[in-house]
């Protein structure tokens, strides 16, 4: 079996990452695997750098933000992403992340269709099924049901557009796509996202869920007490801990997180981990960690913590979750999208935007103690989100896809 994968990065990055695993796991099995990326450098064998820097930019400049047309550049870039591809002649073309203005979408899904390949679409955001953004939970739109127009997150989510709203124009271009590709199957990594995909454009097409997955080598629960000195943390205190990729004023995540530290007794101290491109003025009892040196070094915060709380209401899996509760901290979060799912009955669901119910959480789990709940949370991860069960998973779509073909050329 050859499968290509086609994605915006190539070992590193959450989706990059899950492309070189499952790689990994094709060539143990004996079969062939490529990998083509759009941007990043990688060393990974068998992969094709899809796009230059100068392209990208090019593409993101004036199709995207001036005309508002994503995927309409990269021209030279898709024909040559098609001509390697060809040179393969893969069984399937697994695709994942595409929005990043590396690729023609137009020329190509002609391809793909053209050429009648077998491909299997993961998807990891709700871009696929919309006009233009990744998320709309927070929003609350629901136009992308019927048909998207006047998008209420042009500059906000997405591949954004400083003057011109397409995403009519998109959405009915994707819809085309869709019904085009005959044979395509499509993966959600939550039942959430599962049962929102149903609603949408693509429905029709067969539709697996599998669960991300999470290193149990790389998190683990590991105390080391020079963690509260090597990042500023008072450990007379209970520590409640918070990851996030950014922190900004985009979303509602920093503003809840402030609102939550304002509530916290001084017995207590807040760290947020991430980058934070606000300015807004944090309270005292919060610390920032802009960066942090590894997972093992992640994993020692998680561990310190008495409970790690999440903020997100757009998740689709939500992996910093189940990294937190596979190092023994029991998990905060709200009852949005994806989040309820990946705690589990091993964690705590509160309304969006309550914190006053965070906080009470906080105080049950500190009247109990930690270690209540950490066999709990470490035992959930490892039954729902283990790497070997989980990307195995991937091959056994392959191979349903390649015996289904079958069937039908005997029928």
């Amino acid at each position: 079996m050859k499968v290509v994968q086609i994605n915006v990065t190539c070992g590193n990055g959450s989706t990059g990452v899950i492309a070189t695993e499952i790689a990994d796991l094709l060539k143990h099995n004996g079969h062939e695997s490529y990998i083509a990326y759009g941007q990043g450098e990688s060393d990974y064998p068998n992969t094709f750098k899809i796009s230059s820097t100068w392209e990208r930019k090019l593409h993101a400049l004036i199709n995207t933000r001036i005309w508002g047309e994503e995927g309409t550049g990269s021209i030279c870039a898709t024909h040559k992403l098609l001509k390697w591809i060809d040179g393969i002649h893969p069984d399937i073309v697994h695709i994942h992340t595409l929005h990043t203005n590396f690729l023609n979408y137009s020329i190509f899904f002609r391809y793909l269709q053209e050429k009648k390949i077998r491909v299997v679409w993961s998807f990891f955001d709700c871009w696929p099924f919309t006009g233009r953004c990744t998320h709309f939970a927070e929003s609350g739109c629901r136009r992308w049901e019927s048909e998207c127009h006047d998008c209420p997150q042009l500059k906000t989510s997405g591949n954004r557009s400083w003057f011109f709203d397409k995403s009519q124009k998109l959405f009915l271009k994707k819809k085309q796509w869709f019904q085009s590709l005959q044979n395509l199957d499509i993966i959600v990594c939550s039942n959430w996202l599962k049962r929102e995909v149903e609603k949408s454009i693509c429905q029709g097409h067969p539709i697996h869920m599998i669960y991300n997955w999470i290193d149990m080598k790389k998190f683990k629960e590991i105390h080391d007490p020079a963690v509260y000195e090597r990042y500023g943390l008072n450990c007379e205190k209970q520590i409640i801990v918070s990851v996030s990729a950014l922190w900004d004023d985009r979303s509602t995540r920093l503003a809840d997180a402030i609102r939550l530290a304002k509530l916290l007794p001084q017995e207590y101290q807040f760290v947020i981990i991430g980058e934070k491109t606000s300015k807004r003025q944090l309270p005292p009892n919060m610390i920032h960690i802009d960066y942090v040196a590894g997972t093992e070094e992640l994993s020692k915060l998680y561990s310190c913590a008495l409970a790690y709380v999440n903020f997100s209401v757009e998740d689709t899996f939500g992996k910093v979750m189940a990294e937190a509760q596979l190092c023994g901290t029991p998990a905060i979060v709200f009852d949005a999208t994806a989040c309820p799912e990946v705690v589990g009955d091993a964690g705590f669901v509160v309304p969006p935007h309550n914190v006053q119910d965070m906080l009470g959480c906080i105080h049950e789990i500190r009247k109990n103690g930690r270690d209540y709940y950490s066999q709990r949370c470490i035992s959930r991860v490892k039954e729902n989100f283990d790497y070997h069960q989980n990307v195995s998973k991937y091959l056994e779509v392959y191979k349903q896809i390649l015996g289904r073909e079958q069937q039908n050329c005997k029928d």
